[in-house]
């Protein structure tokens, strides 16, 4: 039977992207919501992938957004389980690995975002210094805080937003900090954003 599992490779080749995409869904969603005594072994022999195979698939569904936020909390739960049994300092490599997986699947879920949706958002933020940045995250149904304030992030660096949108985004994140040395760090990521935002201006509107 060893012979017969496959690779993540294998599967790119032998299933069409649509049914990949499903294939990797229900396996993950499947070994999420499992008993934490089925291990990635048990799901790696009863679909007939070699264990790697079963990590990558896993790994692609998080990172491509196939699966909930809730089920990559549940693979990271279980995979910090099943090696904590094997030894101490396994469930360190799996929260390293899914800080890392989460970061891949922010930046997948940026991309998917469109200018003209960008533009919205930082526009009713920036208008609404009142309401928390939490606030937008959950009313236009985005996956957590941080994505929320990488859309941010890309509306200024790419010029999406006006430099009044900008002005007004930089002025509500600075108010209410503080302490001085987060406030100092928090200037200094602007300006480094401005910066990209002024290298990334087309020639004609640098006159």
């Amino acid at each position: 039977m060893a012979g017969e599992n496959r690779t993540f490779k294998q599967l790119q080749k032998e299933k069409t992207f649509d049914d990949l995409n499903r294939f990797a869904k229900a396996v993950t969603e499947a070994y999420a919501k499992s008993d934490m005594a089925y291990s990635q072994t048990n799901a790696a022999q009863d679909n007939h992938l070699t264990k790697k195979g079963l990590r990558d698939l896993m790994d692609y569904a998080i990172t491509t957004a196939l699966v909930s936020r809730e089920i990559c909390e549940q693979v990271l739960e279980k995979a910090i389980s099943n090696q904590r049994q094997k030894a101490q300092e396994a469930g360190g490599t799996s929260i390293s690995h899914h800080k890392d997986l989460m970061r891949k699947r922010e930046d997948y879920l940026l991309g998917t975002y469109t200018r003209t949706g960008t533009a919205r958002l930082a526009k009713e933020i920036a208008d609404n210094p009142s309401y928390s940045i939490h606030y937008f995250t959950q009313k236009y149904n985005i996956e957590s805080d941080r994505l929320t304030k990488k859309i941010l992030e890309q509306g200024i660096v790419e010029n999406i937003v006006s430099d009044e949108v900008m002005e007004k985004i930089i002025e509500r994140s600075l108010k209410g900090i503080e302490i001085n040395r987060v406030k100092h760090k928090a200037k200094q990521y602007f300006v480094a954003l401005k910066k990209q935002r002024e290298e990334n201006k087309p020639k004609s509107s640098q006159k």
